[in-house]
């Protein structure tokens, strides 16, 4: 056996010149099919629901898909850009749930503000607080402001800083954070539609509050104070709601006694009347007879117990019986 041709034996070279014509042969081939998936995967894409798709030309916005499904596009002219509009996104501020890029001293700084105390070491307070929003024009958002994330973070902390200086320290950190919330909210939704940002907001919130160390127990002492003030409230209202009925019942008891006894009183008086006049009647008929029963009226009357009334005769020096009051 030759050593020195390896091919020598059973196992034959290939034939380069034929592997050359299979290649020159099906080349194109390969070509047209590799130029055929570049193409389907620059002319087709595919929109979930909440999703819209924004197609320019060159630049150029053409128009904007909504519904979902799969969707063309001409390859390598148009771009499809699909922006989520359903869900509802997060902005946080003084404080992160999860890391990001921020530095520390960043954040912190979104949460200082300046409130409307007329001392300005006093005036300042610690606010963390959230917004909710959604896109409302996935156009608007992408073309019409550079960066709208970082636009609605500037703009949102500019609404928020002027709206608690118009407030006292003690409103933000106790009873007025929903009367705040509501004029950011006012005020950052007509910034975003006066940029056309595209930006719906829907939520904001103050989650925490806190003075300066200087300040924080005095502050803590008036929130302790109202809610100590609300106790008292609730327990007087109470009172209040099971006391008067109690009072108006025995209102209503009082008067209708003094009703029935006025009637009761104004009868009697009258029978009193009656009678009186009756008795008047008689004694003009009969003025001996009626004079003698009234005296006797009297004396039984005075005399209780008394069945028989005796007369002492002078003449006679004996007892003589007159009358049976008994009978």
């Amino acid at each position: 056996m030759n050593y020195d041709n390896p091919f020598q034996g059973s196992v034959k070279p290939p034939d380069m010149e034929k592997l050359k014509k299979t290649g020159r042969r099906f080349a194109p081939a390969v070509i047209i099919v590799i130029l055929l998936i570049v193409l389907a995967a620059q002319s087709v894409y595919t929109l979930n629901n909440g999703e819209e798709a924004v197609i320019t030309r060159f630049g150029r916005h053409i128009t904007t898909e909504r519904t979902a499904g799969l969707k063309f596009k001409l390859p390598f002219i148009d771009e499809a850009h699909i922006v989520n509009v359903a869900g509802v996104r997060r902005m946080e501020f003084g404080f992160r749930e999860h890391d990001t890029p921020a530095s520390q001293a960043e954040v912190m700084a979104e949460a200082i503000m300046l409130t409307g105390e007329e001392s300005r070491v006093n005036g300042l307070v610690n606010a963390d607080w959230v917004i909710q929003y959604r896109i409302s024009s996935s156009y608007d958002y992408l073309f019409r402001v550079q960066s709208p994330e970082d636009t609605l973070r500037s703009v949102a902390q500019a609404a928020y800083r002027r709206v608690a200086a118009a407030f006292p320290l003690d409103a933000i950190l106790t009873d007025r954070k929903e009367d705040i919330q509501r004029e950011v909210m006012r005020d950052l939704q007509e910034i975003c539609n006066k940029y056309q940002m595209g930006i719906e907001i829907t939520v904001i919130q103050l989650q925490d509050a806190s003075p300066p160390d200087e300040v924080r127990e005095a502050f803590l002492d008036v929130t302790r104070a109202l809610e100590d003030k609300e106790a008292k409230t609730n327990e007087a209202e109470r009172y209040r709601n099971e006391e008067e009925p109690r009072a108006r019942g025995r209102a209503v008891a009082a008067v209708n006694e003094a009703e029935a006894y006025f009637e009761s009183r104004v009868n009697e008086a009258l029978g009193t009347v009656a009678r009186y006049r009756a008795i008047e009647e008689e004694y003009f008929n009969q003025p001996d007879i009626t004079r003698t029963r009234l005296y006797l009226e009297m004396i039984r009357e005075v005399l209780p117990g008394i069945e028989k009334i005796y007369f002492l005769d002078s003449s006679s020096g004996g007892l003589m019986e007159i009358l049976h009051l008994g009978q």
